[in-house]
């Protein structure tokens, strides 16, 4: 085991030395780099015990750097009896800049702010975020009264925009999650006469006779929770859902995604990493023969995987 694991008190005693310097920047710069080492050098199992055993329970409650990182705006994501996913819609919600940012904050609460949001899985958030607002914009100057399916929408913030476009008139968006609180959000807060919304079961709701046909299915975050065997059933039952040329978007953290040491160690998040190849693998094993083509990419940020497949 590396050194930094086993001296991981010295390692945490050192950056509440600089928070009680008043270096909070530095301790959390410090927090930074050291999460990355630990966890490069460090078997899978042993990174996992560090992140158990090191930066959660009363022991780390107690320090101050614990104190500082609770004011942050992903703090609802920290290890706890029941953490809160990075992608919870109200998560999302200060990732993208949506929420409102208190006006009180202390110095060190609004540096906080700051520093998490700038980090590398929340700019590659915030990419595809951008990367699909901008696809559901144009989508209505291609197809007339374009459908859409949505799924994971949370507060579907990406379509929010392109729901008020004269483009949309007359096309339909359907909106699923399995969390009924997002499903009850979105119906309150979109005024688009052709917005559905379904609460359910995945396997529901892709066997739903009445479901139809669309054109273009989106997935903003599924991806990243869904082992292969589940991820490729969910693809084969998506495709045929497909009409005539229509288009499957979905996104996935990649293995080198910066900062993940962060989400995991801190946020206590785990997803499931796929690059290029893997994701190539995985898409040559789906039986549809009706692909016209597909594109795998990275996001501005090189953070995340995007999947565009269309079919004939």
């Amino acid at each position: 085991m590396n050194a930094l694991l086993l001296s991981s008190t010295s390692f945490l005693e050192d950056l509440d030395t600089l928070l009680e310097s008043g270096k909070d920047l530095a301790a959390l710069d410090s927090l930074r780099r050291g999460l990355t080492e630990i966890r490069s050098s460090s078997s899978p199992r042993q990174w996992r015990a560090f992140c158990a055993n090191t930066l959660s329970g009363d022991k780390f409650c107690r320090r101050p750097l614990s104190n500082l990182l609770k004011n942050g705006p992903l703090a609802g994501s920290c290890h706890g009896a029941t953490p809160t996913l990075i992608h919870d819609p109200h998560v999302l919600d200060s990732i993208y800049g949506l929420d409102a940012v208190p006006q009180d904050l202390t110095c060190g609460a609004n540096l906080l702010q700051e520093w998490e949001l700038a980090l590398g899985f929340c700019e590659s958030l915030r990419a595809r975020h951008q990367f699909l607002i901008r696809e559901l914009n144009e989508l209505g100057d291609s197809v007339p009264r374009p459908r859409i399916l949505a799924l994971g929408a949370g507060h579907l913030r990406e379509a929010s925009s392109a729901l008020c476009l004269n483009n949309m008139s007359g096309g339909e968006l359907v909106a699923f999650d399995r969390d009924p609180a997002c499903i009850d959000l979105i119906e309150s807060e979109y005024d688009y006469p052709g917005l559905c919304t379904f609460s359910g079961s995945l396997r529901q709701l892709i066997h739903d006779p009445a479901l139809g046909r669309f054109d273009l299915i989106y997935l903003p975050n599924l991806s990243d929770i869904l082992e292969d065997l589940r991820l490729k059933a969910l693809l084969e039952g998506l495709l045929p859902l497909l009409r005539r040329g229509g288009r499957l978007l979905s996104a996935n953290f990649c293995p080198d995604l910066e900062d993940a040491a962060y989400l995991e160690g801190r946020l206590d998040w785990w997803p499931i990493y796929r690059d290029e190849e893997e994701w190539a693998q995985l898409l040559g094993e789906l039986p549809c023969q009706n692909l016209r083509g597909q594109a795998v990419f990275r996001d501005r940020s090189e953070g995340s995987v995007l999947i565009d497949l269309q079919v004939n």
